[in-house]
């Protein structure tokens, strides 16, 4: 993943011999001493570098300029229609459970952040489908709205957000003077609901909310 790495270290003098026009062969080909080796060493025009990156942490606005320029940047956007996709789940396709998700998503925050299809691919019955819930897309969405639980209740529902029973405020906090404590009467606490403990008929009647 080139955007979690030190590109100075990682390509060294292999950022000038990548270019098209330097590379073995071309018109404008350099060559550099290894520097074990003492020998010389080139870049063929037939090799492709693929690297890959994750826009949502926005470390990709760091990249350095000559990196940007050398390499051809491919958006890849969740893909709906694969085949691992449209097995169903109870009532639910794997690919409209997703879509939803995404859509809301971007809605909330933006394009960058949207779930990628591999969280979705391997899933066989509902057994997996919880264990993705629970591993992957929760933890997922908490680092995504910084634990509020009230935003991934609008991405998931409350089948899968559930708001705690209000305690007796004026037994809950510690005796502090006269501060006033008034402020958070009205204020909800919510709590994520544990996918995996979820018997198949609840974990179902979450999706169908989820689907609404």
């Amino acid at each position: 993943e080139i955007n979690r790495g030190n590109v100075s270290q990682i390509f060294g003098e292999l950022i000038t011999l990548i270019e098209d026009d330097k590379r073995i062969g071309e018109n404008e080909a350099l060559e550099v001493m290894l520097p074990y080796s003492k020998t010389m060493f080139g870049v063929p025009s037939n090799l492709y570098i693929i690297g890959t990156m994750n826009t949502a942490d926005r470390s990709i606005e760091a990249l350095d300029t000559a990196l940007r320029r050398r390499f051809s940047f491919m958006e890849i956007t969740p893909k709906y229609d694969l085949e691992e996709l449209q097995e169903t789940i109870g009532e639910h396709k794997l690919c409209e459970v997703l879509q939803k998700i995404n859509n809301r998503i971007e809605k909330l925050l933006d394009k960058d952040h949207l779930i990628g299809h591999s969280y979705f691919i391997k899933i066989d019955g509902i057994e997996s489908l919880k264990e993705a819930f629970q591993n992957k897309i929760i933890p997922l969405l908490q680092e995504y709205f910084y634990g509020d639980y009230g935003k991934i209740g609008l991405v998931l529902g409350s089948g899968f957000v559930d708001e705690k029973s209000k305690i007796n405020d004026s037994s809950l906090f510690a005796a502090f003077g006269d501060y006033d404590t008034s402020s958070f009467d009205e204020r909800k606490i919510y709590s994520l609901v544990n996918a995996i403990k979820m018997s198949d008929e609840e974990f179902d009647e979450a999706l169908s909310i989820l689907m609404m």
